[in-house]
């Protein structure tokens, strides 16, 4: 339950972030701002299809298209140069940007395999009592130390350079859950089979409207929701526990 918690907590706070927008418009003004991360590319360059894929390390869905459906687009689009894939952060919770900072901090050369092993991993670690404790097993066995992995948790810029990759997937592409994938100029959301993805890459090289699609999801407004009556839940026993112990002092003070 503990566990759930602190997860549902770091859901939050992200949630605050984008709520919030960040700094306010006076320190935006005063620091000059982060450089963006470069985008993460899984195949050529030059490929004349382009998938943006926006995903959270911690969802299911998410874990689902990469663990089932991308080996296929892999082997049969990536691979033979028609389609190249890249891969934006777009953490709902606080175990899905330590994720992600793992596999930031792997390197370039390293991140498509870091974060294959984490979705592959991903019941292992994303719901863990220590989350940072298992991803620095992980980051370990692929040459990632603890003390990388820990310098990489302190620098503040690189997580803040993570939310706002997900902030601009908010805005340029009104991204709410994930994954969602952009195809040509066309979105798609949810974990699809691999026949509705095929088909879609298909009508985008052939210059046609990709059909109507959505598949499962994990969606940001539902994760904040949840937290809320979570909360609320959580309060009220705490209430109950609260006024039920006055009682028994009152009682014993009483006697």
């Amino acid at each position: 339950m503990w566990t759930q918690s602190k997860a549902l907590l770091g859901a939050v706070f992200l949630a605050a972030v984008v709520a919030f927008g960040g700094p306010s418009a006076a320190q935006q003004q005063a620091a000059p701002a982060l450089p963006a991360l470069p985008d993460m590319v899984l195949g050529n360059p030059q490929a004349p299809v382009t998938i943006i894929e926006y995903a959270s390390m911690s969802c299911p869905h998410c874990a689902e298209f990469h663990n089932t459906t991308l080996a296929r687009i892999k082997s049969e689009y990536i691979d033979t140069g028609k389609v190249k894939l890249i891969f934006r952060e777009y953490p709902l919770n606080q175990p899905a940007v330590y994720g992600a900072i793992l596999a930031r901090c792997s390197g370039p050369q390293r991140f498509f395999p870091f974060v294959e092993t984490m979705f592959k991993q991903q019941a292992a670690w994303a719901a863990a009592t220590d989350v940072v404790g298992r991803l620095t097993q992980i980051g370990q066995i692929g040459g990632v130390s603890a003390d990388q992995f820990q310098a990489c948790l302190n620098d503040r810029n690189l997580t803040n350079q993570i939310i706002q990759v997900r902030l601009t997937g908010d805005q340029q592409f009104g991204v709410q859950s994930t994954p969602t994938f952009i195809i040509g100029d066309q979105i798609v959301e949810g974990a699809l089979p691999y026949e509705q993805f095929r088909q879609a890459i298909e009508d985008v090289m052939a210059g046609r409207p990709v059909r109507g699609a959505r598949g499962a999801a994990s969606s940001s407004t539902e994760a904040a929701a949840s937290n809320t009556t979570t909360y609320i839940v959580l309060g009220l026993v705490a209430a109950i526990i609260a006024a039920v112990g006055f009682f028994f002092m009152r009682r014993r003070q009483a006697a």
